[in-house]
């Protein structure tokens, strides 16, 4: 289908390719296939239109304005195909049935950690009944980066952390957070804001961030079983 509808489909290929294995903004991706970055708009307004890809932008940022755009494949098929299979046919026949441990299983928890923070981010209005989200989305800024951002209508920002790993979530996770969230330049009505710490874990979390939880009123921890009921 898509050497169907595309005139130069290796080159969109290479963009797929590129963004699958974690380029993500414009001048990462034009680099890795080797085009001026001036370029590369117009291959990615191109998949954009076919909804093979799409641009993110920090929630707090319009869309059309943004110069921090980052691209994430929309179909999780084609995102697994073009990071694990697209020109490494030879491996897989050379592996056999030993393919899957070499090659898949040690970056499959960073593969899944993408869809695992959408479906926490889908999960959000559910696990937070008592307030009316404006808009959920991701943050970032430099080396700050929240996966999870919640603004809602009558003050409190939700801010999140997504953990899809064989660990428990620990404490330094929610430290990063909130450090992180401290960066976040946004304030309801002018007036000062109320912040609510969601960790989202596969695997539980250590004594430490429990008894936080129990402690605090301001952090909340979610499992598995949380989220995907709620999503």
């Amino acid at each position: 289908m898509l050497r169907t509808e595309l005139t130069d489909p290796n080159r969109y290929f290479a963009i797929l390719t590129a963004i699958a294995a974690g380029k993500t903004t414009s001048n990462e991706i034009a680099q890795a296939i080797g085009i001026d970055g001036k370029q590369i708009s117009t291959y990615t307004q191109k998949l954009e239109r076919l909804r093979l890809i799409e641009r993110e932008v920090p929630i707090t940022e319009e869309k059309a304005k943004s110069r921090r755009g980052r691209y994430r494949i929309l179909d999780p098929l084609f995102r697994f195909w073009f990071r694990f299979v697209y020109g490494k046919e030879d491996r897989y026949e050379r592996l056999g049935e030993d393919a899957y441990d070499a090659v898949i299983k040690p970056e499959l928890p960073d593969f899944v950690s993408h869809e695992f923070e959408k479906l926490c981010r889908d999960a959000l209005p559910n696990l937070y009944p008592a307030e009316t989200f404006l808009d959920i989305g991701r943050w970032w800024y430099n080396e700050h980066e929240v996966d999870v951002v919640g603004f809602t209508t009558d003050g409190p920002m939700v801010v999140g952390e997504c953990k899809f790993t064989n660990a428990p979530l620990d404490y330094g996770a929610l430290a990063s957070l909130e450090d992180h969230a401290d960066e976040i330049r946004w304030t309801p009505d002018g007036d000062e804001r109320d912040t609510e710490y969601a960790l989202f874990t596969r695997s539980g979390a250590t004594q430490s961030v429990q008894e936080a939880v129990s402690e605090r009123d301001d952090v909340r921890l979610f499992d598995l079983g949380d989220i995907t009921e709620h999503a």
